[in-house]
């Protein structure tokens, strides 16, 4: 609490503040001009950005959308070329097939080679054009290669007997040596065939031939030609119909379809022609690419209906939009140009318009560094300026005498509720529900919280009492009524709970409206809680203890009857005994008294035990003369404080009364050890009960009385330790008291 002293000089403060306006601190703002200047060119900073960015992003979509579409049409024409290239050459044949001089039989064999001699001169990618008679063997070729060869089984004249044939690419390797290649670099040929029909349709044989590779290889160079000019580094690839490449680069001659372009065989499946960004899966360690596709399959040309292929038109991606990247770029450099001249112009137009306040900010200024100053020069110029000066100048001097007053009463307000332990808090009902707290009395916090949540505070209760908190609030909050409720809370240490009430009102926006928020306070009131508790404790013990006396009674003066030898030696026996019950009486009661006003003194854990167990003989450790005594005490020197003595006495009554009643003391024979220890000085000091002697025990008994609970409550509450009973034990009951021995000191 603070004292009277320091209360009447914060007063005293605050009431010369009164007098004299205290000055604002001053906090660095940017001028009109700066703030104008900058919002004009963050304004045309910002168009040119989003323009340029929009005309940049549409600039880009459209021409990677035009390189896209342009090498897919560099895939059709290779493709179309392709099928209009084998349908001519297939009519080719299919004519010569036709001619009389085929089909007449008594022609001479000069004569047909003369047909096919003119029609490889007039097309030079055949390898070989030749005759064959229905037998299968070769009559006459082009070039004399072949002549008399029997191919009866291959493919194309097994075909072309039935119809005109046109076959897929493949390697010659056994023509290899007639056409001059090694083994090593054999011809690819594409082989055509057409049936020879006499006018009766009987098969007189078939004119085939064989078309170099490089035809297709040429119609893609020239093809490609105007893409390479554009796009350095482009590449086309031919494919099968199985997905195999036929030709194109050779590091990719053993690449497949799934390889080049998964992405796009749905479309080529139903011959759509298209482009596709595509990822190219690395080999052999490389790093993989992606690359820009164009891809079209082959539809065949009228009669001829095609072989499947599939023509690929691919760069790398990278490469292929950098046309693209840099028309961006170029958009976003100019909308920079654009806007740095947007700005100069803005900071040129921001100073004209805010000249005439200049005068005003700078006199402005001065009152805030000034405390004294009360008045503010009137402005010249515009007539608003002079207005906005006359206003400021009667503003000033109200608002700062207000801040002051409002200053002053805060501080009388603090020092009132800090002196009386309140702390005052303001809860927010909008979806964020943020409560503010001034100083950090609530919880017994060490540091302040300057913002907390029902759910922070909630995490400070005890869980025990966390429904309770959050019916009573949301009833509050839910009715729009006055807030009230208690709980206990945790401090830093996690020991000691404490006892707090919270009172709140609601507040409503405007006045008579919806309830917004809640503002109260938060008191201390751990001590209050803890009289209240002693003195119902105290009232039930009053109750339990007088019903025990009784018992105790009885039971002494039976037990003094059995064993006196005369009425003269039972009164004096049972006197003494009363007695002994009456010190210990004393001493619990002294030690329940209202702490140092009371003038009370420590004491040791022997003296305490002597006390309250003398009714029933003790015997110390070492003592064999003593035989007669009931209670057997060990332990070494426990200092033990006048708070702590009280529950201790409690605890160590409850446990021999029961005894007397019901355990071992209850018989001649039966005895009770107390013993106790220190872990370490300043730890825990374990006190162990064990009856022995008594009726036999046959486990924990189904009822507990009163007794039970008062020592549970009495150790774990008063005493901070823990307490363990073990009814396992057919001679008696032992009972486990595991005590602080800072709490014991209290």
């Amino acid at each position: 609490m603070p004292s009277a002293d320091a209360t009447n000089a914060a007063i005293q403060a605050g009431e010369q503040a009164t007098s004299l306006p205290v000055a604002a601190p001053r906090v660095f703002t940017p001028s009109l001009k700066v703030v104008l200047s900058t919002a004009f060119g963050a304004l045309a900073l910002l168009t040119a950005v989003i323009s340029s960015a929009a005309i940049g992003h549409v600039a880009d979509k459209r021409i990677r959308a035009d390189i896209g579409a342009e090498f897919t049409s560099a895939a059709e024409h290779v493709a179309a070329l392709l099928d209009r290239g084998l349908f001519e050459r297939l009519r080719d044949v299919q004519v010569a097939a036709s001619l009389d001089t085929m089909i007449d039989t008594n022609v001479t064999i000069d004569g047909r080679r003369r047909i096919l001699e003119r029609l490889q001169e007039t097309y030079p990618d055949y390898a070989i054009l030749g005759y064959i008679g229905a037998d299968g063997r070769v009559v006459e070729t082009s070039s004399g290669i072949l002549r008399g060869a029997d191919v009866s089984g291959r493919e194309y004249f097994q075909r072309g007997k039935q119809g005109p044939f046109v076959s897929d690419v493949h390697d010659a390797i056994l023509m290899a040596p007639l056409l001059g290649r090694g083994p090593d670099n054999p011809p690819r040929f594409v082989d055509l065939a057409a049936p020879v029909r006499a006018a009766d349709n009987a098969l007189v044989g078939v004119v085939g031939a064989h078309l170099y590779w490089e035809w297709a290889e040429g119609i893609e160079r020239h093809v490609m030609a105007p893409i390479l000019a554009r796009h350095p580094g482009a590449e086309a690839f031919i494919l099968s119909r199985q997905g195999q490449v036929l030709l194109g680069p050779r590091s990719q001659r053993g690449a497949t379809i799934t390889d080049l372009a998964p992405s796009a065989l749905a479309d080529l499946a139903a011959r759509r022609a298209g482009s596709v960004v595509e990822r190219s899966r690395p080999e052999n360690g490389a790093e993989d690419h992606t690359h820009l596709v164009g891809y079209a399959a082959t539809q065949g040309h009228r009669t001829f209906h095609g072989l499947g292929w599939t023509v690929l038109v691919r760069q790398d991606a990278e490469a292929a939009f950098a046309p693209a990247r840099q028309l961006a770029q170029q958009v976003l450099f100019w909308g920079f140009v654009a806007a740095a001249l947007a700005a100069g112009l803005g900071w040129y137009l921001a100073g004209l318009i805010t000249r005439p306040l200049a005068d005003l900010c700078r006199a402005a200024e001065r009152l805030q560094t000034d405390p004294r100053a009360t008045e503010v020069p009137i402005g010249q110029g515009l007539r608003e300026v002079t207005l906005l000066s006359s206003s400021i100048s009667a503003l000033v001097a109200g608002v700062r005498w207000r801040e002051t007053a409002l200053q002053n009463s805060e501080a009388r307000l603090r020092l009132a509720t800090e002196a009386a332990g309140i702390t005052a808090w303001e809860i927010d009902l909008t979806p964020e529900q943020r409560a503010r707290s001034r100083r950090s009395a609530v919880a017994g916090l060490s540091d302040p919280l300057a913002e907390w949540t029902i759910e922070s505070f909630l995490a400070s209760v005890v869980p025990e009492d966390h429904d309770g908190v959050l019916e009573a609030y949301n009833h509050a909050v839910d009715n729009s009524v006055d807030l009230c409720f208690s709980c206990r809370v945790r401090g830093d240490d996690n020991n000691d709970d404490r006892w707090v009430e919270v009172r709140g009102v609601p507040l409503a926006v405007p006045p008579g409206g919806r309830v917004t928020r809640y503002t109260g306070v938060i008191e201390d009131i751990t001590e209050r809680k803890r009289s209240e508790q002693a003195l119902q404790l105290l009232v039930r013990e009053l109750d339990h203890r007088v019903k025990n006396q009784f018992a105790v009674f009885d039971g002494l003066v039976r037990f003094t009857a059995k064993t006196a030898a005369d009425p003269a030696t039972m009164a004096s026996v049972l006197h003494g005994r009363i007695a002994a019950l009456s010190a210990a009486h004393e001493l619990v009661r002294d030690a329940t008294g209202d702490g140092s006003a009371r003038g009370l003194h420590s004491t040791t854990m022997i003296a305490l035990l002597q006390t309250l167990l003398a009714p029933y003989g003790i015997r110390l450790s070492g003592d064999h003369e003593s035989s007669s005594g009931r209670v057997e005490m060990d332990g070494p020197r426990v200092t033990i404080g006048p708070t702590s003595a009280s529950a201790l006495a409690l605890v160590v009554h409850e446990l021999a009364t029961n005894a007397a009643r019901h355990g071992a003391l209850s018989l001649p024979t039966g005895v009770a050890s107390l013993t106790w220890s220190a872990i370490t000085p300043k730890s825990m000091v374990v006190v162990r009960w064990q009856e022995r002697g008594g009726p036999e025990l046959f486990g924990e008994p189904v009822r507990r009385g009163f007794g039970t609970s008062l020592v549970r409550q009495s150790v774990q509450g008063q005493l901070g330790g823990h307490v363990a009973f073990d009814w396992s034990q057919p001679e008696g009951l032992v009972v486990s008291l595991r005590l602080p021995a800072d709490r014991l000191a209290r």
